[in-house]
């Protein structure tokens, strides 16, 4: 009788919410050159995520009522949409352009909405001694950008797979998440179409 109570004592401990925090550092590889001849750029970034939180994690262990025993919920550990906002004016300055956050209204300006960022985990391998865990991460990216009452739509994803044996450790989920992320902003300056767009119109 004890020893079962202290078993749901240590699985009642174990049942609160941890949040883990990443660093989000992505990277971007945008040779420098006048392409954009100077032309100014208002660049905004908005996060239209309902769920800020990156992953939610739930353990396969359940206890009564079947609920799960640790949730791990991970989130950025700066602000995102600070982090995106700095890469994204970060490119369009090697590329030539003049980024800057303010303008007028009639301001050539690129929008970008960080519509998802997520990291899903499954567990594989059921009944072997070393289980697996699969991980999937997804980022999306909206762009829109307007001059001269003209608009440019279109969206950027990145999906990345891995899978990784549970040994010793927690799985490096960091790395994943920025490598997404990087691609994702990768391929907003390897679209000739919106580069183009964002170009003075030849006379």
């Amino acid at each position: 009788m004890w020893v079962f109570l202290g078993i749901l004592i240590s699985l009642s401990a174990l049942g609160c919410t941890h949040d883990h925090k990443v660093n989000l550092n992505p990277e971007i590889f945008v040779r420098v050159s006048n392409v954009g001849n100077g032309e100014k750029l208002v660049v905004r970034v908005n996060d239209i995520r309902s769920q800020k939180a990156i992953s939610k994690k739930e353990s396969d262990i359940k206890v009564i009522s079947d609920r799960s025993v640790n949730t791990v919920s991970i989130y950025a550990s700066s602000d995102v949409r600070d982090t995106v906002s700095e890469k994204v004016m970060e490119g369009f300055e090697r590329m030539g352009f003049h980024a800057s956050k303010y303008g007028k209204a009639s301001s050539k300006r690129v929008t970008v909405e960080i519509s998802k960022l997520n990291l899903n985990y499954r567990r594989g391998g059921v009944g072997i001694k070393i289980p697996e865990v699969h991980a999937r991460m997804e980022t999306i990216l909206r762009v829109q950008a307007y001059h001269d009452n003209k608009s440019f739509k279109k969206t950027y994803s990145s999906r990345l797979r891995k899978s990784h044996r549970i040994l010793t450790g927690k799985f490096k989920n960091e790395r994943l998440i920025n490598n997404s992320l990087s691609m994702a902003i990768q391929k907003i300056f390897d679209d000739p179409e919106l580069i183009q767009f964002l170009l003075p119109a030849n006379p």
